[in-house]
């Protein structure tokens, strides 16, 4: 009997055992199992590590590559752009060459000193700064209504300054004078310049004051200079023997018993309003002196009144000379 209960009791601790032994295999296998997930999980996480630091390594070159094209295309930049300051340069230095170079000067002799010796209406022109094609001049012009006394009579005066281009013969002026608004043009004919208004220059002087006509080579010379002073150049004596020569022809060509039948400054005017027949009123018909010719020189101007726009001034119109043998009429300018 005994021995039957200790073969149960052995059989039992047996069962036991097992029992213990088996969930203790069971955890063992589970741990051992979830271990083994853990580590595959890590190396699956470090898989794609790897493959990062790949792709770093791969793209590293890439961002070289692209910081060496990016450094070329600045070069290229920085030599363009220093190219395109030295053309810049090069064009500077070009434009100041020509601003610098002057135009060729004119062929023409301006000489400096021009007058109209007329005795009512005397002027000068002054030429200064002859630089290649342009230079500055000043215009002064009077009007005596008697030149023999100018205390019994009406003087007025005037001027005109400023710079002129050259084209040829032709001078103009660049700008009109800031005052009067005047503005003229002078055409070199050598022992000559005609000057012409180009625009009103009424308000550039008195009344009866202009500046259009023939203007001689020189100062003008006072008549009692011509007189008085026993120290005449030797050119002024022989242009003098030359005209004194010129008379004599003319006397002699003349036949007799006409030479004292010549016009009178009167007549000569008459004859250069019939030669016009103009229609205009206050038209003035006035001897201006003779030419070198012998001729009358008759100067022809409209008097207008003052208006809002101007003060009253002689409107000029031309010059007319008069054979004061013959009683021919020509247009001073004509020829």
């Amino acid at each position: 009997m005994k021995k039957e209960h200790f073969v149960l009791a052995t059989l039992l601790l047996l069962c036991v055992g097992s029992l213990t032994g088996c969930g203790f295999l069971d955890e063992k296998e589970a741990a051992t199992s979830s271990q083994a997930t853990e580590e595959n999980a890590i190396k699956k996480n470090a898989e794609p590590t790897g493959e990062g630091n790949q792709a770093i390594k791969k793209k590293e070159p890439q961002d070289n590559a692209t910081k060496e094209s990016d450094e070329e295309t600045n070069k290229v930049a920085e030599k363009e752009k220093e190219s395109s300051k030295q053309g810049n340069k090069q064009e500077e230095n070009s434009t100041k060459a020509a601003e610098k170079t002057e135009p060729a000067p004119s062929r023409v002799d301006w000489g400096s000193t021009w007058s109209r010796n007329i005795d009512t209406d005397p002027a000068g022109v002054d030429i200064t700064n002859l630089k290649g094609d342009t230079f500055k001049f000043k215009l002064n012009a009077n009007h005596f209504d008697n030149p023999e006394d100018v205390s019994t009579g009406i003087a007025s005066a005037g001027d005109v300054e400023g710079t002129a281009k050259i084209k040829g013969n032709v001078a103009t002026q660049t700008t009109d004078d800031i005052e009067s608004g005047c503005m003229i043009k002078m055409t070199n004919h050598k022992s000559y310049i005609q000057v012409e208004e180009i625009s009103n220059c009424s308000r550039a002087g008195g009344i009866g004051v202009y500046y259009e006509g023939r203007y001689q080579r020189g100062d003008i010379v006072p008549q009692e200079e011509n007189t008085n002073d026993n120290t005449i150049s030797e050119d002024a004596q022989e242009e003098k023997h030359d005209q004194e020569k010129s008379e004599e022809s003319a006397t002699e060509e003349i036949p007799s018993g006409k030479s004292q039948n010549l016009l009178t400054h009167e007549e000569a005017e008459q004859r250069v309003k019939e030669f016009l027949s103009l229609s205009m009123d206050n038209m003035h018909y006035v001897y201006d002196g003779d030419t070198p010719e012998g001729n009358y020189s008759i100067r022809v101007y409209q008097y207008q009144e003052a208006t809002a726009d101007s003060t009253e001034h002689e409107a000029f119109y031309g010059f007319y000379t008069v054979n004061p043998q013959t009683g021919e009429v020509a247009d001073a300018y004509a020829g």
